[in-house]
């Protein structure tokens, strides 16, 4: 038993002496949720924030039905469908489900057992006709059956579709080539027989981003999936059983395109931006990624976080896209300075980059006007974190030159402001960095 257990690929007699699932896809996915919050694990654990919207998507994918995310751009409705993902593929990595070699859809293979042993109508009514044919009405032997373990991959139990209205249906519910069928002359012909991405996504995960903009007929090749777990291809009368989790999402823009037939199977739920602290934690976790060795400096990531949510739909819509993307065209501007520790100029070029590059020709003069009169302060962000600092201004008088008052300051204030820093930034550089956004800003501007 010990050795089946080891093998990818055996016959259909020894299923008997392997454990394996008998569980469909909605069950499988209960069954890693609540494994994982046993070992106290978050649902999403790559997944900042957006708590009421993980505990939703998880309680109606465990009914079984399928999700719309509503939201505007870049507020993690894709992540959250990768995020489904991954706990189903843990599943499969940690539970044995086998399907016939060849099978189109991966069906588990329990059911051909039990159609051939029992007899089972149930079970014959949930395999696919490539199976039935070959395995049914063909008599072969269980011991002359191979059947696979199944593993999830991209492109393997995880289909996604973006949204366009090019898409035919074809292309969701693949398609049999009637000129191939006439030159070979069997219907159950892999050759003959095109999957599409229901297909594709059996087993796991269909992920459709921007349902909205896939025409008619495209939204309603997934009506047959979604409400009876079977699909028809194109040109052909038979109907293929299917299980899959299915998760949409749509932009505000264009949620009205989703049509009422489809949108009514569905269990929409809206997604909002999250806090402020959660969207630091994930533009850290983008630059992490990224794998630079410039530092970051936490105030001012903060401050573009800030930055970006405050002139938001001033002129053009910001984003956590935006926001990630600033804080990447900040670092990038320290490598072409040559320095390994982003300053406020830094900052500022990421945002002003990020912003302009958001504005279209009618909207770039109103944009720039935006950022030159409504950017926040630095001076009085920092302020508002190191209340302490604001005992420089009386000082400033006295200097004619910034940079001679920064070296000036005195080691007991330095050492004062650095206790005050993040912990991983306690360093008298990361201090006098701040004092000079504070006093200097950037360009040469002073408070």
């Amino acid at each position: 038993m010990s050795f089946l257990h080891d093998k990818d690929s055996v016959l259909l007699s020894e299923l008997p002496k392997i454990e394996v699932c008998t569980n469909s896809v909605h069950h499988r996915f209960i069954i890693q949720i609540k494994e994982n919050l046993k070992k106290g694990k978050d649902i999403f654990p790559r997944m900042y924030g957006l708590n009421h919207v993980k505990r939703r998507l998880t309680e109606v994918l465990m009914t079984g039905s399928g999700v719309l995310l509503k939201g505007d751009f870049g507020v993690g409705k894709t992540e959250l469908a990768k995020a489904v993902f991954d706990v189903l593929k843990e599943y499969y990595a940690n539970h044995r489900i086998y399907a016939p070699a060849g099978c189109p859809v991966r069906e588990n293979a329990v059911h051909l057992y039990r159609a051939l042993t029992d007899g089972d109508a149930l079970s014959l009514s949930e395999l696919c006709p490539v199976c039935r044919q070959n395995y049914i009405t063909g008599g072969v032997s269980m011991s002359e059956i191979e059947i696979q373990r199944v593993y999830l991959d991209e492109g393997s139990g995880f289909a996604r579709i973006q949204g366009n209205e090019d898409i035919e249906p074809e292309r969701i519910l693949g398609m049999y080539h009637l000129t191939r069928y006439a030159e070979i002359g069997d219907p159950f012909d892999p050759r003959v027989l095109e999957p599409g991405k229901i297909a594709q996504g059996a087993g796991g995960v269909i992920f459709v981003d921007e349902l909205g903009l896939l025409n008619k007929e495209a939204q309603y090749a997934f009506i047959q999936g979604l409400q009876e777990k079977h699909f028809t291809p194109t040109n052909s009368r038979m109907t293929f059983p299917v299980d899959f989790l299915f998760i949409s999402t749509t932009n505000s823009i264009n949620e009205f395109q989703i049509h009422r037939a489809i949108q009514n199977r569905l269990v929409s739920i809206r997604i909002d931006r999250v806090d402020h602290d959660d969207e630091v934690k994930i533009v850290k976790k983008e630059l992490y990624n990224d794998e630079g060795d410039i530092l970051f400096p936490e105030f001012l990531l903060s401050f573009i976080v800030d930055s970006i949510r405050v002139l938001n739909n001033i002129s053009v819509f910001l984003g956590p896209r935006s926001t990630i993307r600033a804080a990447r065209i900040a670092v990038s501007s320290a490598v072409l300075e040559d320095r390994r520790i982003v300053n406020f100029c830094d900052v500022k070029e990421g945002i002003f980059t990020e912003i302009l590059g958001q504005s279209d020709d009618e909207s770039i003069d109103e944009t720039t006007e935006m950022l030159n009169n409504d950017f926040p302060s630095i001076a009085d962000f920092i302020a508002d974190k190191l209340p302490e600092i604001e005992s420089l201004k009386p000082e400033i008088d006295a200097y004619d030159d910034i940079d001679a008052l920064i070296e000036d300051i005195d080691d007991k204030f330095l050492d004062d402001t650095t206790t005050l820093l993040p912990e991983s930034e306690r360093t008298r550089e990361m201090a006098v960095l701040y004092i000079h956004a504070y006093l200097k800003g950037c360009a040469g501007e002073q408070v």
